[in-house]
């Protein structure tokens, strides 16, 4: 990269460092609001996994939500719940109806970073509690605000209540059409109800599913309908419409270490006292055969090799410049860096730019030291990112599918989460 090219790419970094402000506006997704709020987490606070789904009642496996502020104080930050429906928007039920308690939590988990050149405090919080209580199931909007004002909205996250009425059975397999058997999975399942006393009077009408590939709420599917109903048993198993691409592993580089090679990693430097690393530079894999390898479902795994005996305390790692460049000729469409790391959604701050001495498409991207996973996507329609140009899809892919279950009983103005199913796709030819 040239010296123009690398001052620029370094400008636009911390501009989206010190510009706080994105979009103020509540979205019923997962959303950060603020530009420096940073290395976001959600996932199970004792199995670690990152599916959000909690069982009702049960507040000893708890959800915990982490994340980071680039800044030297800190702030005093509220976390509630919001209930929604199955299709994420705003139910019209008072929070007395679906929350115990007195219906929010502080955030009062705060470290300070140690020993960083970039300045953070790290928040994290742990919930349900005995203030902020679920009553009911269905999908919750966790919000996270500032001092008691719920407008002043800094992160989002979608979590799911689960009152399990039955079993969930998930069969991955290869496409039903013969044209896309070689790069798409169809997810079949089935819902049987085990809850005698638990009645469905009309589930064509009542049902709704939503089947997520990796747990991505973009691409997940919502529109399937029970095909037969034999006594108990809810059977899914649509010809069309319950196919994924099954796209390809995710691509990987290693920064828990800033001091010894780690994987994917070609150079590190420290410039104008912040760190830089370089990546090895990727080509595309849209017409490569599939190579099978253990990736993290595009997840990042927060970390520091440097300090062994740091316990994986979050507060002492730090943040770094990472150069990411993709060999390519010029294309006519916008290229974006995607993955947990972008908070699965397309942002600018993640966007690719095409450097003719080079000829290859670059981006820098401040990231802490972690795992990460991440891929390559074409935005060919506006708000939306093609992945099979340079990762290509096989049908053979690793991916986890998630299936959720909702129940709207007309007697109840919400809808029920009662069915939760997991799979990991080996498909059978």
């Amino acid at each position: 990269m040239s010296k123009n090219h690398f001052l620029l790419f370094f400008l636009l970094c911390l501009l989206n460092l010190v510009n706080a402000n994105v979009d103020s506006s509540l979205r019923y997704t997962n959303a950060i609001y603020e530009g420096d709020i940073r290395s976001v987490t959600l996932k199970n606070a004792s199995s670690g996994f990152n599916f959000p789904v909690i069982s009702l009642g049960d507040i000893e496996n708890k959800l915990e939500i982490t994340f980071d502020q680039l800044t030297a104080s800190r702030d005093n930050y509220f976390v509630t719940l919001i209930h929604c429906d199955a299709n994420w928007n705003k139910t019209l039920l008072p929070k007395t109806q679906y929350l115990d308690g007195i219906g929010f939590e502080s955030i009062d988990d705060i470290s300070f970073s140690t020993g960083t050149l970039t300045q953070y405090v790290h928040y994290s919080i742990k919930f349900p509690s005995e203030n902020l209580k679920p009553k009911i199931s269905g999908n919750y909007l966790v919000l996270i605000y500032r001092n008691f004002e719920e407008e002043d909205i800094v992160l989002s996250r979608r979590i799911m209540v689960l009152d399990n009425k039955g079993s969930v059975d998930v069969q991955i397999v290869l496409s039903s059409q013969v044209e896309f058997r070689q790069e798409q999975q169809q997810v079949n399942f089935s819902f049987t109800k085990t809850t005698d006393n638990y009645f469905i009077p009309n589930p064509y009408q009542e049902l709704n599913t939503r089947v997520l590939r990796n747990g991505e709420w973009e691409s997940s599917i919502s529109t399937l309908k029970p095909q037969f109903i034999r006594g108990n048993v809810y059977q899914y198993n649509q010809m069309i419409g319950s196919q994924f691409d099954g796209l390809n592993e995710y691509r990987y580089f290693d920064i828990r270490s800033l001091q010894t090679a780690q994987a994917g990693v070609k150079l590190r430097r420290n410039i104008a006292n912040q760190k830089h690393v370089w990546l090895i530079s990727d080509k595309s894999r849209g017409f490569d055969q599939y190579m099978n390898w253990k990736d993290f479902n595009g997840r990042v795994f927060y970390d520091n090799k440097d300090l062994p005996l740091s316990n994986g305390n979050n507060f002492e790692s730090d943040y770094c410049f990472v150069h990411f460049s993709l060999i390519s000729e010029p294309i006519s469409h916008d290229i974006y860096i995607y993955g947990e790391l972008s908070d699965w959604s397309k942002k600018e701050d993640y966007k690719m730019f095409y450097n003719q001495e080079t000829k290859q498409y670059e981006a820098v991207i401040p990231l802490k030291q972690a795992y990460y996973n991440y891929a390559f996507g074409v935005e060919n329609e506006p708000g939306k990112l093609d992945f099979k140009l340079f990762e290509g899809s096989h049908s053979v892919a690793e991916n986890n599918y998630m299936v959720l279950v909702y129940h709207r009983n007309q007697t109840m103005p919400y809808d029920e989460l009662i069915g939760y199913g997991l799979k990991n796709s080996q498909p059978t030819r």
